[in-house]
This record gives structure tokens, sequence and C-alpha cells, in this order.
């Protein structure tokens, strides 16, 4: 009875020690699939941001009820692109907010159908220079921002979750810090697992 009673216990060990590996293994593949392509980045060096941060959220009630183009999607939802151009463009001369830019952009085509921003579309207006950039880099980032120029990110909110954009406005120790437009005041890129998916910049020519 009693190696019965071991057999059964160690049966059920097995399948819960299984049942744990089962779940590590899922976990660690979602990771894998969510951090695909991203680099982490860390700012090596200081760079002082513009004194006069311009914070636009994309929520809004101003502006966030406005579709994208022909889209159904509205700033509130999908705008945080826009918005970042928006507080990138201003802080270089070029008064915009995300209600005035997405006016802007949606008489001009710049949207697909979907809402997406077409960036060719978006150089033909003759009012931005727009860079796309292959891959991500600490020294691409801190160019930019030497150049007084704001890096644009896709990163994954709180890390995993759907992607989203921020604007880069500064380095300060060790950290990258962003104009976030789902939230108030600077947040750093830590916050997004200092992971960078793509990068892009715009601004006025």
């Amino acid at each position: 009875m009693g190696v019965k009673m071991r057999m059964k216990t160690g049966k059920r060990a097995c399948s819960v020690i299984v049942l744990l590996a089962g779940i590590v293994i899922i976990v660690l593949g979602f990771m894998l699939l969510r951090f695909r392509g991203s680099t982490v980045v860390h700012a090596g060096e200081m760079i002082s941001s513009n004194p006069k941060i311009v914070f636009y959220r994309q929520d809004d009630e101003r502006w966030a009820a406005e579709t994208m183009g022909d889209s159904a999607y509205t700033l509130a939802e999908s705008g945080c692109l826009v918005s970042c151009i928006a507080s990138a463009v201003t802080m270089m001369g070029n008064e915009k907010t995300p209600y005035s830019l997405n006016e802007m952009f949606s008489g001009q085509n710049v949207f697909d159908a979907e809402g997406n921003l077409l960036w060719d579309n978006l150089r033909n207006t003759g009012e931005y220079e727009a860079e796309v950039f292959g891959s991500v880099t600490e020294k691409l980032l801190t160019s930019l921002l030497k150049e007084g120029k704001y890096p644009i990110v896709r990163v994954r909110m709180y890390g995993l979750g759907n992607f989203h954009y921020v604007l880069i406005v500064k380095a300060e120790a060790g950290e990258y810090y962003c104009m976030d437009p789902l939230r108030d005041g600077l947040v750093p890129l830590s916050l997004y697992g200092n992971r960078v998916y793509a990068v892009r910049c715009v601004y006025p020519k």
C-alpha cells in the first residue's frame, strides 16, 4: 500500500513538473516573439532637452475624437505618432497641435485606409522632412539629439504590450527620457524595457 501511494505521489509530482516546464516554455516563447526585432539602448552621455518641452496627449478632449484621414481610427486610439510629430515640430519652431497636424495630414492623403502614416506622402506635403531608419543604435539616437532633432521611437507598452510611439527629448544619467502621448510628464525609456523597435524623425524643411 505504501509503495502504491509513493508511486502515485511521484507521478503527480512529475505531472506538476512537466506542467510548470510547459508554462515556462510558453512564456519564454511569447517573450521571444514580443522582443523580436528590438534593440536595447542606454544613453551613453548627457544631452540636455529643450527648455520648453511640448507635451501633447493623444486622448486630449480637444482632438481625441478626430479620425485619421478616411480611416475609422481616432487620435485617442491611434494618434501616438501624430502627437509625437506635433510635439517635435513645435519644439523646432513649426507650431502644430495633434488636431492641426491631423487635419493637414488628412487633407493631403498622408494616411492610408487603416490610419497608417505614409512617409512619402508626408514628405510630399512640402512642409516636412521625414527620416525612416533601417536600424536602431545608441549612436543614432545620440546623434539626432545633438543635431536638435527628436527621435520618434516605436516601443511596446510596459515592455510587452502593444506597439506605441514615444518621443525621446533628452538623455541623462544613463537614461533616455520621453514624451509619451498617453502619460503626463517625462518618462524614462526604461519604462518600456529600453527596447526600441524602430526610429523615425520628422522635422520642418
